[in-house]
């Protein structure tokens, strides 16, 4: 690991991990790999398939996991350290519901959604840091095959779920659902020029603010070019945006995130470098596109931007497709907030097929990289992992304005 800025200096947080004051050019490089799996790890449980960290946790999906029947899905919470596992599933968890496709932790709640819960209606589970459930929340207009949980995020004192199949402007038009901390429900949210397709939904994020939804589907600048939209955290439009170089099919808004006084969204199927091999726009918390970022080795079918982080002055982009170590191996690149890449992070152990990058995480001074098709060891086939890593945090105004420290 190496840090330097005349001016920045380097401190230590309550949990222990460095972080250094400031955002200018500061260079980091992750250090120590460490490498987690479930204790109770089977076949094709595809732990990894979502990760999130904030507050001292480390929080990772199993969506696979067989525990209450095929596909009823399970949670894994760890300390920054990976120790204190502990499992979490549903209360009323069924077969199929796949709880853990999605995970989500801030402002002192875990959330894990089951969009397959009651023939795709779809939930969303509220817990505490030690893994008591705390509620369950469903739409209050849940219809089935809404997907009601396809994607989820929890900031601001604000929780955020994505539904994707929902059809209020169109089938699979989308929309999202704000919550408080609770579980009530205070808004729902469609897009302004919503259409059938669109996906509205597919990627949520709160930060800063800003509460960011992703809408791949929708055809501005061509069949499936693209879209994000900006909220206020009451569920306000406040903006539309696009990519400056917008194409069909570059499916922009695939994931979105929000922090550090920034929004970042994929494009997995942008071609800059061949079919799919995808990018990433930065725009500043009012939608001005500040800057494209792409992978400094990108080729087809990388999906580079399937998923994206941003946290502690870095952002994180997921490459499941990349092939440094055999076909979908998968990698992950770190980047600054002005888009200059930092560093390249494949698994010490990557194989092909791993998938790693299929999801990423960034915060407590931690990177979390999940490869939910690793056949780690003797847990099987498609058992799933994640690898952290430890980095400084750089804290920006921002961080300290909207307690995201």
């Amino acid at each position: 690991m190496a840090f330097k800025h005349s001016t920045n200096k380097l401190f230590t947080t309550k949990y222990g991990e460095p972080y250094i004051w400031g955002s200018g050019d500061v260079t980091t490089t992750p250090s120590t790999e460490n490498k987690i799996t479930a204790s109770d790890a089977d076949v094709e449980d595809r732990f990894g398939e979502s990760v999130a960290v904030g507050n001292g946790r480390i929080v990772v999906g199993a969506p696979g996991d067989d525990g209450n029947g095929g596909g009823q899905g399970s949670a894994y919470i760890y300390n920054l350290d990976r120790t204190n596992e502990t499992k979490i599933t549903a209360s009323d968890g069924a077969g199929g519901d796949q709880f853990g496709s999605s995970v989500a932790v801030g402002s002192g709640r875990i959330v894990v959604v089951a969009p397959s819960d009651n023939s795709g209606r779809g939930a969303a589970y509220i817990f505490d840091f030690n893994g008591t459930q705390l509620a369950k929340i469903t739409a209050s207009d849940a219809a089935e095959y809404d997907f009601f949980g396809r994607s989820v995020a929890v900031g601001n004192n604000r929780i955020v779920v994505g539904a994707t199949g929902d059809d209020d402007d169109g089938f699979a038009s989308g929309s999202a659902y704000i919550y408080d901390l609770d579980g009530t429900q205070l808004a729902k949210i469609t897009a302004s020029d919503g259409a059938a397709y669109d996906n509205f939904g597919s990627g949520v994020a709160v930060g800063c603010g800003r509460i960011v939804v992703g809408s791949p589907g929708d055809d501005d600048n061509g069949s499936d070019s693209g879209s994000a939209y900006i909220f206020d955290l009451d569920g306000t439009q406040l903006t539309k945006i696009t990519a400056s170089d917008a194409g069909g099919y570059d499916q922009f808004g695939t994931s979105v995130a929000v922090g550090s006084g920034r929004i970042v969204v994929g494009a997995n199927g942008d071609a800059d470098n061949g079919s799919n091999s995808g990018s990433a726009y930065i725009f500043d918390l009012d939608g001005n596109q500040l800057a494209k970022i792409t992978a400094s080795d990108g080729a087809a079918d990388d999906y580079f931007g399937g998923e994206v982080a941003v946290g502690n002055g870095r952002i994180v982009v997921g490459a499941w497709g990349n092939d440094d170590d055999g076909d979908r191996s998968g990698s992950a690149y770190i980047f600054d907030l002005d888009g200059t890449q930092l560093a390249k992070i494949t698994a010490s152990d990557g194989a092909g097929g791993d998938n790693f990058g299929y999801s990423v995480a960034v915060g407590s001074g931690r990177i979390v990289v999940g490869a939910p098709r690793d056949d780690d060891d003797d847990n099987g086939f498609d058992s799933g992992s994640a690898y952290i890593y430890e980095t400084p945090r750089v804290y920006t105004p921002y961080d300290l304005i909207y307690n995201e420290v």
